[in-house]
């Protein structure tokens, strides 16, 4: 049998949280705290079992194998049963009407749910591959839906919310659409996109002028767009897959400390002085 050792499923279930990354015996020792001559037995096995695609001593599943694909699914599945009960019944809720509604080819729940980062007043967030163009609507619930071709395209550009959901995401279902790209490397964040995402920044800071004249809270709001839009640019460009708006802050930190506290400091949402909103969005702009 493939799977004997609960320290055989503690390996196999990192690798399915982490579906694109490599990782060497150290890191897997380091990870899930096991010994390494165990570790060694284990890949030794896996190996054997022809379930891994290894590169210069470092491993990952192989999902090109049938039983890889499974065993995501299973975990991801383990995932959405382990959920608080309310949280579980608005998620699988919202799922079986998808489902009957639509006839999706695949549903993947993304952000903070995703990620386990939920807050109170956290949304529950899907991506949904269908041909269909109208979904039902939910309370505190966002919903991107794409057909399989407007998928692929944004996949291939390397947009980076795609990106995040192959890395992130929770599959629920699948008709073997979303899964069949844990095959192929992520592909590299294009300039394009990039470029859209700073044009768009620049769209932002014009909004925050107008609404300071008007309406300070909502240009408050606003600036907190721009500060994650600019982090998540940053990380981009040194090809790290954005996670969370409660994330991004800690994400790109190592990158520029000044813009991660101006995320820590508008996600507190205390008011902040026009002076200062104009100093933030200063920053911002001189970031990108």
């Amino acid at each position: 049998m493939i799977i004997e050792e609960k320290s055989e499923i503690k390996v196999l279930r990192n690798f399915c949280n982490n579906p694109f990354e490599y990782f060497s015996i150290a890191e897997i020792c380091k990870k899930i705290k096991i010994s390494r001559n165990w570790i060694y037995k284990i890949m030794s096995k896996f190996e054997q079992f022809e379930i891994l695609e290894k590169s210069e001593k470092r491993y990952k599943l192989d999902f090109s194998q049938l039983f890889c694909k499974r065993l995501k699914l299973l975990f991801d599945a383990e995932y959405l049963s382990s959920l608080d009960e309310k949280l579980k019944n608005s998620v699988f809720g919202i799922i079986h009407k998808i489902i009957f509604e639509i006839n999706p080819q695949s549903i993947v729940l993304v952000g903070s749910v995703a990620l386990n980062e939920q807050r109170r007043e956290s949304d529950i967030d899907f991506l949904v591959i269908a041909e269909k163009k109208e979904i039902p609507y939910f309370e505190n619930c966002n919903i991107v839906l794409l057909n399989e071709k407007e998928f692929k395209e944004k996949y291939l550009k390397g947009d980076d919310f795609i990106i995040s959901a192959l890395s992130f995401g929770k599959i629920f279902y699948d008709t073997n659409i979303f899964i069949k790209f844990f095959e192929n490397p992520l592909p590299v964040f294009s300039q394009e996109l990039i470029q859209e995402k700073i044009k768009y920044c620049e769209k932002l800071e014009e909004r925050i002028y107008i609404l300071l004249k008007t309406d300070q809270k909502e240009a408050q709001e606003e600036l907190l767009y721009l500060a994650l839009q600019t982090a998540r640019i940053i990380l981009l460009k040194n090809r790290i897959v954005p996670k969370t708006k409660y994330e991004v802050g800690e994400q790109v930190a190592p990158f520029d400390k000044k813009l991660a506290e101006i995320i820590e400091n508008l996600l507190k949402k205390e008011k902040l002085t026009e002076e200062k909103i104009l100093k933030y969005v200063r920053v911002c702009m001189e970031s990108i």
